[in-house]
C-alpha cells in the first residue's frame, strides 16, 4: 500500500491544498475538515489521482460510529480512516476503507496497551506519534507486527527529521511541514 519512503502531505490549512496536489505521495490526509467541504475536497484530491485519508475524530459535524464512516465513504468518498479507536477502524475495513490505527507514545504504560491492543490486529498500517520518538520503539512494534506498514507522524518537521524515521524503517511519514511534501 505505501511505497519505500513516502511523504504523506496533512494538510491542516486548505492555503496548503495545492502544495500538496503536486507532491509525489499518492495519499493526501485531509486533517482540518468539516462535513460541508469535505466531498469537495476529496473529489478535488481524486482529480489530481490522490486517495484521501481522513481522521475521524478531525472531522467537524460528523459522529465517531458506524454511521459516521459509512457516510465517509458513502457520501463523502474518502479512500481510507485514521484513528485511535479499533471498533472505528473495524468498521472501515468492513466497507473496503483503508484502515490506520494511530497510536500515541505517551508513556510506558499507555505504549504497552497500545501493543497489546496491537497483538492479532487486521490494519492496513500503524501510525506512531510522536514520529522523532517512534523511532526508538520500532524493533518492538515490529515484533507484534512484523508485516504491517508502519508510518510516523507528529513533529516532523525538518530533513533530518525525516531521514532518521526512514533510516529506522517506517515506509511513511504524515507531515504538515509542506517543504518535506517534495522528498
Amino acid at each position: 500500500m505505501f511505497n519505500e519512503k513516502t511523504v504523506i502531505p496533512s494538510i491542516r490549512q486548505l492555503k496548503y491544498l495545492d502544495d500538496a496536489l503536486k507532491s509525489q505521495s499518492p495519499f493526501i490526509l485531509l486533517s482540518d475538515v468539516h462535513i460541508g467541504n469535505l466531498g469537495q475536497l476529496t473529489k478535488r484530491c481524486h482529480e489530481h489521482n490522490k486517495k484521501v485519508l481522513v481522521h475521524i475524530d478531525l472531522v467537524e459535524g460528523l459522529t465517531k460510529d458506524a454511521k459516521g464512516v459509512k457516510w465517509l465513504k458513502d457520501l463523502f468518498k474518502v479512500d481510507g480512516v485514521i484513528s485511535p479507536n479499533q471498533r472505528v477502524l473495524q468498521q472501515a475495513r468492513k466497507i473496503g476503507l483503508i484502515a490506520i490505527y494511530r497510536i500515541f507514545l505517551l508513556d510506558s504504560r499507555s505504549f504497552e496497551q497500545s501493543l497489546s491492543a496491537l497483538n492479532g490486529s487486521q490494519f492496513d498500517a500503524v501510525e506512531v506519534l510522536p514520529g522523532p520518538f517512534a523511532t526508538q520503539y520500532i524493533k518492538r512494534i515490529r515484533e507484534v507486527l512484523p508485516h504491517t506498514p508502519l508510518l510516523a507522524g507528529g513533529f516532523i518537521d525538518q530533513k533530518e527529521q525525516l531521514d532518521s524515521v526512514f533510516k529506522a524503517g517506517f515506509l511513511a511519514v504524515t507531515t504538515s511541514q509542506s517543504s518535506l511534501w517534495l522528498f
